[in-house]
């Protein structure tokens, strides 16, 4: 099973993210798989986790939750089209090719495909682009956070 998180970004585009493992680990913290440096993401905010043909998403204790389809979960299983929120972040399940991205709400077409790899890392930009409203550069003190430790970038330790 091929599973992709698409970001939603305002503006009609997306990026797109494969999940690397079985077990793929979403937060603040560098170490995590995939890396979203906004400080209202939890350092380990939530967990997806595939066994043969079942998906499953677990919030990891997070402050400000995960929700799928707009509902603030602990634990559930999720399907090809659901809606992931995580902070002011909104992802689309895609599993082996379905949904077909062009007939995801918002989407057009193709940016960046992060594939192959063992680590993921949401840009500021790219969190700036789709948090709508929220200032996400003060929260990271103008830093592009790519390559920088966390704490190194926002001047904090957590």
């Amino acid at each position: 099973m091929e599973v992709d998180l698409i970001l939603l970004k305002n503006g009609d585009s997306r990026k797109s993210f494969s999940l690397p493992s079985s077990v793929t680990v979403v937060g603040r913290r560098q170490d995590c798989d995939l890396c979203v440096p906004l400080m209202v993401i939890s350092r380990r905010h939530c967990q997806i986790t595939m066994e043969e043909d079942m998906l499953n998403i677990r919030d990891l204790g997070s402050r400000n939750g995960t929700f799928v389809n707009g509902e603030r979960i602990d634990e559930t299983r999720l399907y090809a089209g659901d809606e992931i929120e995580i902070g002011p972040l909104k992802f689309v399940v895609q599993v082996d090719g379905i949904p077909q991205e062009a007939s995801i709400k918002g989407l057009s077409e193709e940016e960046n495909v992060s594939k192959g790899t063992s680590r993921s890392e949401v840009s500021t930009d790219d969190a700036d682009i789709l948090a709508g409203g929220i200032d996400v550069s003060s929260d990271m003190n103008n830093t592009e956070i790519i390559g920088i430790p966390a704490e190194e970038a926002t001047g904090q330790k957590n």
